[in-house]
């Protein structure tokens, strides 16, 4: 059996780069030139053509990582230089009937749908200057209902219909770090290819410590016949969303989604064992995660390899006034505490002036053995989840709930939405 084959391609320092990182996207033709250029090789020497996987009248769907409603400057979005790159040299080297670019993003409900996202990452424009024949919101279209035989955790999907319409899937993740699954690449970006159904179900139904195992699940209903990951300028810290743009310059190909994220995983600084979604399915034998096994091809790993900074998950004590409970709690909650607080503090205003105007907060996740109701008095207090009913310690909560000056709920397992809503609530008590 042959080896599946990822491509590493650098590419010519874009001129916008230095302006992009300092918090203004441009547009340059000679940048979308040198992308464009980078991702021909890669894609040439990871599958030799398009030709490999795309018939003449085929209709083939690049599926980026729209992810919020973000602008291309928070970088947790794919950069639309890539999509526009992307899109034109599939436009103008293959023989396909259609091209298509789709997704929705992962918390559409609550920070964006698709059609607003697509605007304001400033993905539609690219794709539509590459030459695109479509643009698709997928939370505009149908989905169908399929079984996911062998599925551990998620054996049920609702995939969006141009995903399944489509003759020809290529995946456009983006580099960077997760707080809930280490990093970001090929697998977690198929969280868009399933709706949005909160508080629990579907996208956000398996956010609890069982992440990794519900990607491998879904990777079982749909592959990609190609990825190719924006590593133009990643994401290094508090990804996915509150991180620190480092610039690589990579373009990275391959058509078995495991492996290409395997390498990228490594190439990030990662060992792929660390990364429960490759992990999980590649222990599962959909896919190659033992390097030894790749045939890597351009660049060297190692010569392109850069120490990502991890995202550090833990709410606890993070912020002075801010006081998180999450005692016996998932990363569910857990992660997403965090991702909101970051959000908070990352928002332009003074979390010293906030606590002295509106007063303390107090966030309760999971069972909390060792919390006094006393410490939520005239506090705001938010809870999150519904396993916290089923503790022991169920009735301090309810008592903090009666002491607090106010108390807001967050119910589902696991209420991912939490990542969004908290941060836009405490907005709210702010004024803004």
């Amino acid at each position: 059996m042959s080896k599946p084959k990822v491509a590493i391609v650098k590419c010519a320092p874009p001129e916008g780069n230095a302006e992009f990182m300092a918090g203004k996207f441009v547009r340059k033709d000679s940048d979308i030139a040198k992308i464009k250029e980078a991702v021909a090789k890669a894609v040439e020497l990871a599958i030799g053509s398009p030709d490999a996987i795309i018939k003449p009248g085929q209709k083939v769907l690049i599926k980026p990582n729209l992810a919020f409603q973000a602008p291309p400057e928070s970088f947790a979005v794919v950069d639309p230089r890539v999509v526009e790159a992307v899109v034109a040299y599939f436009k103008e080297n293959s023989k396909a009937g259609e091209i298509w670019v789709g997704d929705n993003p992962s918390l559409g409900l609550h920070v964006g749908r698709a059609k607003p996202a697509f605007a304001a990452s400033g993905m539609e424009e690219a794709a539509r200057r590459g030459g695109a024949d479509k643009v698709i919101y997928f939370d505009e279209t149908e989905v169908v209902e399929v079984d996911i035989p062998e599925a551990k955790v998620f054996k049920k999907a609702a995939i969006f219909k141009p995903v399944l319409d489509a003759d020809v899937i290529i995946n456009l993740p983006k580099m960077k770090v997760h707080l809930a699954g280490t990093v970001t690449l090929a697998l977690k970006n198929w969280n868009g290819i399933i709706p949005n159904v909160h508080p629990s179900g579907q996208q956000q139904g398996a956010h609890r410590i069982d992440l990794g195992q519900k990607f491998a699940d879904l990777y079982r209903a749909v592959k990609a016949d190609l990825t190719i990951i924006d590593g133009i300028i990643g994401m290094e810290g508090q990804g996915p969303h509150a991180g620190t743009p480092v610039e690589m310059n990579l373009i990275i190909a391959g058509n078995d989604m495991v492996a290409t994220d395997a390498v990228t995983s490594y190439i990030m600084g990662f060992d792929p064992m660390e990364v429960p979604a490759v992990r999980c399915a590649g222990t599962e034998g959909l896919g190659e995660i033992d390097l030894n096994n790749i045939e890597i091809v351009g660049e060297s790993p190692d010569s392109v390899r850069r120490i990502f900074k991890r995202p550090n998950d833990n709410p606890v004590g993070m912020y002075k006034g801010f006081t998180v409970y999450a005692q016996q709690t998932c990363p569910g909650c857990y992660v997403n505490v965090r991702g909101a607080l970051d959000s908070f503090a990352n928002s332009g205003l003074s979390m010293t002036q906030f606590i002295k105007e509106q007063g303390e907060v107090v966030v309760v996740a999971g069972g909390v053995p060792d919390f006094d109701p006393e410490f939520a008095r005239d506090k705001h207090l938010f809870v999150c989840g519904d396993c916290w009913e089923y503790f022991p310690s169920a009735a301090n909560v309810r008592k903090a709930a009666e002491l607090a000056k106010d108390v807001t709920y967050y119910p589902g397992c696991a209420p991912v939405y939490i990542f969004s809503q908290l941060n836009t609530d405490l907005q709210k008590l702010a004024g803004r």
